[in-house]
């Protein structure tokens, strides 16, 4: 009979961890219009809530809500236990992948005939990552890519994708925040910018 060999099995137990972000999360909306309607609001015959019903509210080109790099991003990671690890944007590296930019300037952005776009800034919580590994985290293991908003008097950077590994987490959900502070433009075929009183 012959002997047999022992067989170890290994079993390898994967975490899961949630990732909350505190900070400030931008909420930004851009749509196209034509010049006859950019006429009717600037001659005053579209107040604001006809202009958000009619060109912001579910007819966007462009609709998201991120969160602030600018103002700095501060992460804690949680597991069932509870917090493990705290850490802030100023700890990790910008990844050279999933990075986008956004100009709402029609004579740089020929999608657009004239551009209405909302910005709204909140204080609080922001995106909420979801994150499974047999691996102990560590803060140097995490990287991001930006999403830039070009407008004419500067630049909004924000955190458009956070990575563990160079793998991209899954947005999950948002934290609870409150509003702080909006603007709203007008970017002009001819160039110039219309500022919307809200």
């Amino acid at each position: 009979m012959k002997n047999l060999t022992p067989v170890k099995i290994l079993y390898i137990r994967v975490m899961k961890y949630t990732i909350e972000t505190f900070g400030t999360p931008c909420h930004y909306q851009f749509s196209n219009i034509e010049d006859i309607k950019v006429n009717d609001i600037e001659y005053g015959e579209m107040d604001y809530h006809e202009l958000e019903e009619t060109f912001l509210s579910d007819n966007c080109s462009l609709e998201n809500e991120k969160i602030s790099i600018d103002d700095g991003i501060q992460f804690e990671i949680h597991n069932s236990n509870g917090k493990i690890l705290d850490f802030s944007s100023n700890d990790i590296e910008q990844s050279e992948d999933g990075g986008d930019c956004f100009t709402p300037e029609p004579e740089y952005n020929d999608e657009y005939e004239n551009c209405l776009g909302s910005i709204q800034y909140f204080k609080g919580g922001g995106p909420i990552f979801e994150l499974e590994t047999d691996d102990e985290i560590k803060i140097e293991n995490f990287t991001y890519s930006c999403m830039i908003l070009e407008l004419d008097d500067g630049e909004i950077t924000l955190m458009n994708n956070l990575y563990y590994n160079n793998k991209k987490l899954e947005n999950t959900d948002f934290g609870t925040s409150q509003g702080s502070y909006r603007f709203v433009k007008i970017w002009k075929q001819d160039g110039d910018v219309v500022e919307i009183n809200v």
